[in-house]
Parts: C-alpha cells; structure tokens; sequence
C-alpha cells in the first residue's frame, strides 16, 4: 500500500510549505542577528542579505520566487534598519535578490574536490547589487550628496559587508543543505 500523496517524499526536493519555512527562518535568523550585532568598525553585517541568498542558493527558486524572498527581506530590513530611509530596502533587497538567483542560476559550477564555492560568488554579487544600488538611491538621489561620499561608502562599506556576507554563505551553506536534503 502506498502512503498518501501528502506524505510522500520527492528525493532532492522540498515542498512548498518547506521552502516557504526556510526561507522564512533564514530571514528571520538574519533579522535577529542584525538587531543584536554590535556593529565591527563601525560596519553592522547585514545578515538579512546573508539569510537570503543561502535560502535562494538552498532552494534555487524560480526568478518570482526570488523576487517575492527579496520583498520580504527587503520589509523585513525596512523594520530594523539604522538608515534613515529605511523604505529603499524594497528595492535594494529584491534587486539583491534577483541577482544572487541569476547567479546561482546561471553560473557554472565552482568547485574544487566536490566543494563548491559558487555561495561564495552568488552572495557577494547579490550583497554588491543591493549594498551599491542602496548607497546610489540613498546618498546621489535621496540626499544629494557628492560622488565622494557614495564611493567613501561603497568602499568602507558595500565591500566589506559584501566579503562578511560572502563568508558567512559559505560556511553555512554545505551544513544547512545537508541538514535540509537529509
């Protein structure tokens, strides 16, 4: 006798109610973090950006699903932002988004021995298109500062943001895939 529908198991892929609970759980880890970290040098990492693009390199979702988790992370980041126009994170963040999934979509695989380090790239280009599309709408057209200011932010900023997220990616990614696909 076959078990119902509900309960069968499709190897190698999750059902919607699974992927929507990650996701949701990665951003939410990431909120967390990001309220409580001190900041490092003044740099708070943005974690959320971080959780998002493990749950798009996780899940591989199709350009509207990644669209919709950028969204929600993008409110999410609205509600503990340090920014003083929180709002820009609907935009920045689903343009993150989309371009974490393009490259996780896209890109060859990157590995060495079976380890992949396309996480890596797919978050530090996710996290560059967001962190560089906020500074631009944020410091040029919001507050109409000099060229000098966004490339003072972009570099002491963006950057290592970026790297930290990067990082953070792809120490998580190999445990929480093998945690989900188990």
């Amino acid at each position: 006798m076959s078990k119902p529908v509900a309960e069968q198991v499709i190897i190698g892929k999750m059902s919607r109610t699974k992927e929507i609970s990650v996701v949701a759980f990665l951003i939410a880890i990431g909120a967390v973090l990001r309220m409580f970290s001190p900041a490092i040098l003044g740099i708070t990492p943005n974690f959320v950006i971080a959780m998002y693009c493990l749950s798009i390199l996780l899940l591989r979702p199709k350009m509207s699903m990644a669209l919709g988790i950028g969204i929600v992370a993008g409110a999410v980041s609205m509600i503990f932002s340090k920014s003083p126009i929180p709002y820009l994170n609907l935009v920045t963040e689903p343009a993150g988004a989309l371009a974490c999934a393009l490259v996780a979509g896209y890109l060859p695989e990157l590995s060495l021995r079976n380890y992949s380090f396309k996480p890596s790239v797919a978050t530090l280009i996710g996290t560059l298109v967001s962190g560089t599309l906020y500074v631009v709408l944020n410091f040029r057209l919001a507050l109409n500062l000099p060229v000098s200011a966004m490339q003072a932010a972009f570099v002491g900023v963006v950057i290592p943001v970026s790297v930290i997220n990067m990082v953070i990616a792809q120490a998580l990614y190999a445990p929480v895939k093998k945690f989900l696909y188990r």
